[in-house]
């Protein structure tokens, strides 16, 4: 027996795909009220897209699955551990399996993984990214000594950082990113060479 009949079935996808566009429209701004209200944004997962993932496998799942035996669902279990440990976890109805698999890939899509692949210090190599980056003074910085500068993230977000400098800079000075020393970004001024 069949959890939904095709029309729901089909009714259902089409709500999966709506939460999928929406999740995505909704998080073109992170941080914004529909980001997080729409979107709703668990780190770099959209719970709204997992949503609408789940549901559009679930009801693609219940559209394929053929049953075992009349009235019974078809089931997928998971090897050799299905049949001796038993309970409920032992196998799961084909639409639920698919969509929790989609719900799952969906999330790892979305997950940034680069800080577990990077090598060496994670830190320096992230503030490498920011060298040749223009920003401005917004915490006197004496010569060698550290102060604060304003940049914009990749995001193109102004974000406040620590940084050094071999000359004096007053707040308001225009500078440009040009190294990273002890794990803090080395600014120059944005007229000299």
């Amino acid at each position: 027996m069949r959890t939904l009949d095709p029309a729901t079935a089909v009714l259902a996808i089409a709500v999966g795909l709506v939460l999928i566009v929406l999740a995505r429209l909704a998080s073109r701004r992170r941080g914004s009220r529909a980001d997080s209200w729409l979107a709703l944004r668990v780190g770099d997962v959209l719970f709204t897209e997992m949503v609408g993932a789940f549901i559009v496998a679930f009801a693609i799942g219940d559209l394929v699955a053929s049953d075992d035996e009349p009235g019974a669902p078809r089931r997928v279990g998971f090897g050799r551990f299905g049949g001796r440990f038993g309970g409920a976890g032992a196998a799961l109805p084909l639409p639920l399996m698919l969509g929790i698999v989609a719900a799952a890939l969906v999330a790892l899509v979305r997950i940034d993984f680069s800080g577990l692949l990077m090598r060496g210090g994670t830190a320096e190599n992230a503030a490498s990214s920011y060298i040749g980056t223009s920003a401005r003074v917004i915490a006197h910085i004496a010569a060698g000594g550290l102060g604060e500068i304003a940049l914009p993230d990749g995001r193109g977000n102004l974000i406040s950082v620590v940084a050094t400098s071999d000359t004096h800079l007053t707040v308001g000075t225009a500078v440009r990113v040009t190294g990273v020393r002890d794990r803090h970004l080395v600014v120059a001024r944005a007229d000299s060479p």
